[in-house]
């Protein structure tokens, strides 16, 4: 299993895992009809959706519409749980007894102090100021709001759901994490960076889905693993943004810098990474993680 649970757990067909898979697709796909019903009223004069939105109704809420299907997945997973798999809402997120939200809270303040560091060290003169107070104090109350959901979605689903389906027949952690992290990369195909940058950019989300996968192994829990999520994505709203990533926002920074992922930018990211790793390693002493690991 991917966590030790401390409940007793009911055994699970497969027809339970396949219902509760659809109920997730339904519940996204659901959460997109908002977005396409206001596009659809809008008098567009292209079909990119995201130039329309953005042009008549802003970035923020823009924002909130791309990812408010994650919103409708957040809030079907603990039906799912209850009613389907039979599951204690916290076997999804710990094998604590109890969701540790301390941890929560280290997972977000390390990276994003991290991800901090990295920004201020490398910007240049093509990174300019593009402060709006009027546009940024609505946007990190949303953000906050919407993105904690998102990525809690997203995790709950990649590191967890899918995590403890694949580890009914496969034991090793090491190949589960490579096999969800896979998924959750290829899922991001459709991002625009991926787009423009290229399959660079499927190289680092691919990576990151791996990385995760594997903390959230080690550590016996999400609870890391939702914080490192939220907090790369809220920099990504609230600190830098630019015209050519999935998050166009109205943040304090706008990065004009020719599109790029260099071999810089990907060991500064994935640098940041081995140094988040070793932090927690030694915070939480994870003396058992090889063995975790191989044996899930």
């Amino acid at each position: 299993m991917s966590f030790q649970s401390p409940y007793p757990l009911v055994k699970n067909s497969i027809s339970d895992y396949i219902f509760a898979l659809l109920i997730i697709l339904g519940a996204y796909i659901a959460g997109n009809i908002p977005l396409l019903v206001v596009f659809s009223q809008l008098n567009a004069s292209s079909a990119d959706i995201i130039y329309e939105l953005q042009r008549n109704l802003g970035n923020t809420v823009t924002f909130v519409l791309f990812l408010f299907s994650w919103i409708t997945v957040f809030v079907s997973v603990p039906l799912i749980s209850k009613f389907i798999l039979r599951w204690p809402f916290e076997f999804l997120i710990t094998g604590r007894k109890k969701i540790d939200y301390k941890r929560l809270g280290v997972g977000f303040g390390l990276w994003f102090l991290l991800c901090t560091i990295t920004f201020f060290v490398s910007r240049n003169d093509l990174v300019v100021t593009n402060f709006n107070v009027e546009k940024f104090i609505p946007l990190v109350v949303v953000a906050s709001c919407v993105l904690l959901v998102q990525c809690a979605a997203e995790e709950l689903i990649f590191r967890s759901f899918l995590l403890k389906w694949m580890s009914t027949r496969i034991q090793n952690g090491l190949i589960l994490s490579i096999i969800t992290g896979t998924i959750f990369g290829y899922l991001h195909a459709s991002n625009p960076e991926v787009e423009v940058i290229g399959n660079v950019a499927l190289v680092y989300y691919i990576g990151t889905g791996i990385f995760l996968g594997l903390i959230a192994i080690i550590d016996d829990g999400l609870e890391l693993t939702i914080g490192f999520h939220f907090a790369n994505n809220l920099f990504a709203a609230l600190i830098v943004t630019s015209n050519w990533q999935v998050f166009q926002t109205d943040a304090l920074f706008l990065d004009t810098n020719p599109p790029a992922f260099t071999w810089v930018d990907f060991i500064t990211a994935f640098g940041g990474q081995v140094i988040f790793f070793l932090i927690c390693w030694k915070v939480y002493k994870w003396k058992s993680a090889g063995k975790k690991i191989l044996n899930g």
